[in-house]
């Protein structure tokens, strides 16, 4: 605990500086007619921070580790960040349009509650594997709570087995509950809340773009020249680059990318911008300057050192033999990224061929081990000898394209990344194995992540290419709803930790008279509430299987009936299923497909297309090729996930139009 308050009142502190100078901030905003963050917002920074000092004041002194208000704090200052607070404002939306469709499954629930109490409550026997017939439903109380529990699922078969087994006829009750609860509301309440979320979504991309757009006006009509210029055949008004340089200077203190941009930068900024090459930008170039913005570029050397001394010798022509495909024709070598449509040098080269063989014989390699290993053989001598062979192949191969690329270039692709770290990490270890006698069961772990490398072999499968990158892209894309999932099963297990943490045992007195409790049977201890990342743990598989009835049992336990902590269990788990698996959960399902879909469409070969920015400068691009420098441009995920967004939404608004022609069509045709 010592620790962990040190770190908390650090952070704290850091915290209070940089509201505080956001305050400051705010006041110069004020001072020229503007606002830079609400006040309420400032307050709750404020309030938060100061209750999270009490707090932490407060444990040091007296600790307690199930009863902190610090989670709630944590909440609350994530609340003030300006895309939290939006995720939450969208979750309240969503929330409030399932109230209609919510009253019909709660009336359902009740209703069949009624009806399986009155039928069941009288029925005393047992089947014939000694279970109640009535098991759930004894009073009405029980019934609702297991009609409850039957619609998420999260008990079926088994609730209706003893009423199914002693008479059929009993289907007659619940199959129609089946297809009410099951199978008809859920779905509709799945529609709604997604449609609901995508119309927050859209009417927010909408009010960011009008809001862009005027802000953007108004500095094109600040900056632009007195005089026009000749564009397109017609005179247009114009920001000229000098003037465009003083902005990116002045965005330098807002923008990390403005910050690293010297003088040449700048002029490839003012290029992408620029799209007839007419030196000035018109108020329709001016308004791509947000996604320049969101753009960054960089210029890397391409060659080695050792390739350029290479260069002209035979030792250099057999190094470009082993590393080019030859397939570029007369484009320059793009790099270890080269833009859309130009294909890149290295895969599919001799050097490139031969690593694949070697990645191959070290899959089927594993596939040995395996069985030696699971079948508990004694493994021959040599087995980790060529374990270390292999790591320092992968070493070489590091070498290899260190000797053809510089290291900035080399670092820029990902999947070098991940070579580099992996083989470096194999390499010490089998160099540990020889020098110093390291044990040799270390290799046999760490070549786990030789594992994961072997995986990039299937990248020489097209089509499981593509996927990867897709369900990669979509995740990233799906960050909002991520995070909505996030912060709720955050929030709720922050109240958790102080309804059962700690209570969850099997000697707790509350429990004394529940030793049949099925929690303790099916031995889920481990799913707690002790702390917050164990809470955690548990409400995610609370989300992902909708409910878990050993978990919610065992925590109504703790409670006598009727009591304020029964209510309050009752209300914790009620209340979380609707945000979680029934909203947030819902969301991100949905969301995700139609997310998958649409980039699916997108990374079809006919709709591949670079963006205006990239296209401007690609000419460009293949001249500094040319002479050994790649200017890499990536688009931050922000711009990527907007271009995603837009195009699903103005597929969706082009078919709104579309049906609006046709109703307007049909109405002339109905009044000629």
């Amino acid at each position: 605990i010592g620790y962990g308050l040190i770190i908390e009142y650090l952070l704290l502190g850091v915290i209070f500086v940089r509201v505080t100078l956001l305050a400051k901030l705010h006041t110069y905003f004020r001072g020229v007619g503007g606002a830079y963050k609400p006040d309420a917002e400032l307050i709750l920074d404020y309030v938060m921070i100061l209750v999270g000092f009490c707090d932490a004041f407060a444990t040091s002194f007296f600790p307690a580790p199930w009863i902190r208000i610090a989670p709630f704090v944590r909440f609350g200052l994530a609340v003030t960040i300006p895309w939290v607070g939006a995720v939450i404002t969208s979750f309240v939306q969503v929330t409030r349009s399932i109230v209609t469709v919510g009253i019909f499954q709660i009336g359902t629930v009740i209703l069949f509650a009624w009806i399986a109490a009155m039928i069941f409550d009288d029925l005393d026997g047992v089947d014939m594997y000694g279970m109640p017939i009535n098991q759930g439903f004894e009073n009405f109380g029980n019934a609702l709570y297991s009609m409850f529990a039957v619609q998420t699922t999260a008990v079926l078969p088994d609730a209706m087995v003893p009423s199914y087994h002693h008479n059929r006829i009993f289907l007659l009750f619940w199959m129609p509950f089946f297809l009410l609860a099951v199978c008809i509301f859920a779905q509709v309440i799945l529609a709604t809340v997604y449609g609901e979320y995508q119309n927050q979504v859209q009417e927010r991309m909408k009010v960011e773009h009008q809001s862009r757009a005027k802000g953007i006006n108004a500095a094109f009509n600040y900056l632009k020249d007195p005089e026009t210029k000749s564009k397109n055949g017609e005179e247009q008004e114009v920001v000229q680059y000098e003037a465009f340089a003083e902005v990116v200077q002045v965005m330098a203190s807002f923008q990390k990318s403005a910050t690293k941009m010297g003088d040449d930068m700048v002029r490839i900024c003012f290029d992408a911008l620029d799209d007839d090459k007419s030196s000035a930008l018109s108020s329709a170039e001016f308004y791509d300057m947000c996604d320049m913005f969101q753009t960054s570029f960089k210029v890397t050397k391409r060659d080695s050192a050792v390739k350029e001394s290479l260069d002209g010798t035979s030792a250099g022509r057999i190094l470009n033999w082993l590393m080019t495909n030859g397939q570029n024709g007369d484009d320059p070598d793009m790099g270890v990224n080269p833009p859309v449509g130009i294909e890149p040098t290295f895969p599919g080269s001799p050097f490139d061929y031969v690593m694949n063989t070697v990645l191959g014989v070290n899959v089927l390699w594993l596939i040995v081990e395996s069985i030696y290993d699971l079948n508990d053989l004694e493994e021959p001598a040599g087995f980790a000898s060529l374990d270390l062979v292999f790591s320092f192949v992968y070493m070489g191969e590091v070498v290899m394209k260190l000797c053809w690329w510089s290291w900035e270039e080399y670092w820029m692709n990902s999947d070098n990344t991940f070579d580099f770290i992996t083989s470096v990490i194999l390499g010490v270890a089998g160099t540990g194995t020889l020098i110093f006698d390291a044990p040799r069961d270390m290799l046999r772990y760490l070549n786990l992540l030789r594992v994961i490398r072997l995986l990039k072999a299937l990248n020489n499968i097209p089509e499981y290419e593509r996927i990867t990158k897709i369900i990669t892209r979509m995740i990233k894309t799906c960050g909002d709803v991520l995070i909505m999932n996030f912060l709720v099963i955050y929030l709720w297990t922050a109240v958790g930790q102080q309804l059962f943490g700690g209570k969850l045992i099997k000697g707790n007195p509350a429990l004394a008279d529940n030793d049949d409790l099925d929690f303790f049977d099916s031995h889920f201890q481990i799913y707690n509430f002790n702390d917050m990342l164990l809470g955690m743990i548990t409400m995610f598989f609370v989300t992902i299987t909708q409910w878990i009835d050993q978990i919610t049992i065992v925590c109504m336990a703790l409670y006598d009936h009727y009591t304020v902590g029964w209510f309050a269990t009752c209300a914790f788990w009620l209340s979380f299923f609707v945000a979680s698996p029934l909203i947030a959960f819902n969301v991100f399902t949905a969301f995700s497909i139609d997310i998958f879909l649409k980039l699916e469409e997108m990374s079809s070969p006919e709709n591949q297309k670079l963006g205006d920015i990239a296209q401007n400068l690609g000419g460009l691009q293949k001249d500094m090729a040319a002479k050994g420098s790649i200017l890499h441009i990536q688009e931050s995920s922000n711009l990527r996930r907007e271009r995603v967004y837009k195009a699903m939404f103005e597929e969706a608004e082009a078919e709104d139009e579309a049906e609006k022609d046709e109703k307007q069509a049909a109405a002339v045709a109905a009044e000629a």
